[in-house]
């Protein structure tokens, strides 16, 4: 279903490669919210759309992200999720027709469009602190990283319903670095009397030199089933 209303780094490698560079005009933004959840998840997947003239707005299904993916979140530039999550995990929330995604063999992403997608979610990207096995899941022949050059989120547990997603959309409709934005905005959001780990730690995984994308000028897709990843991350 159609939504209607407005609805630190660490650097690891496995391998090193290089990237050709593109650049490249804005082009589709998708939101995918938690199937008649918290109010919270509506707003924050609309406060990162509304900086752009997006094409894809919906409540969460299994399929946007596994066997219709290249219709949904690949059909998209930069697809943006927020719900409940955990390791590789993305749930879909109450109203969807199953209860969530474990990220994997099935979800191929980057052989269509996708370039960037992130999780306003807990948990989602592990660490190298938090998993020996944090990039399992994203590169490999069967798994996740297939073009895609970013996937970005939190660590840890997470805080949302808060300024982040329309820090970060701002900042990514100003030109700024991607993954950079997303460690800015949740910074931003870091006060005193909340506690350090308010409102989380974000982390992102990502290909070998496309560290410094921007959603207007980014690196050329990384080769289908490579096997280098390199991940940035809050502690």
């Amino acid at each position: 279903m159609h939504l209607t209303r407005k609805l630190t780094a660490l650097l690891a490698a496995l391998a090193i490669a290089a990237a050709g560079s593109t650049t490249a005009t804005a082009g589709e933004e998708g939101g995918y919210v938690y199937n008649h959840g918290e109010d919270r998840f509506v707003d924050n997947v609309y406060n990162f759309l509304r900086h752009f003239n997006y094409d894809q707005y919906f409540w969460c299904e299994s399929y946007q992200f596994t066997t219709a993916n290249n219709s949904y979140v690949d059909a998209m530039d930069f697809a943006y999720y927020s719900g409940h999550g955990n390791n590789f995990y993305l749930g879909m929330g109450p109203g969807a027709s199953s209860s969530g995604v474990s990220i994997g063999s099935a979800t191929k992403w980057g052989d269509v469009d996708l370039e960037f997608i992130v999780f306003q979610s807990c948990k989602v990207v592990p660490s190298p602190i938090d998993r020996s096995d944090w990039y399992q899941r994203w590169v490999g022949s069967s798994d996740t990283f297939q073009g895609l050059h970013q996937a970005i989120g939190y660590r840890t547990n997470s805080y949302s319903g808060n300024g982040i997603s329309n820090n970060f959309g701002g900042r990514i409709a100003a030109g700024q670095a991607v993954w950079q934005s997303w460690f800015n905005a949740v910074n931003d959001e870091r006060s005193w009397w909340r506690g350090s780990s308010y409102p989380g730690y974000a982390s992102v995984v990502l290909y070998p030199g496309l560290d410094y994308d921007t959603y207007y000028s980014f690196g050329g897709d990384p080769p289908a089933g490579h096997g280098s990843l390199r991940t940035y991350y809050q502690h």
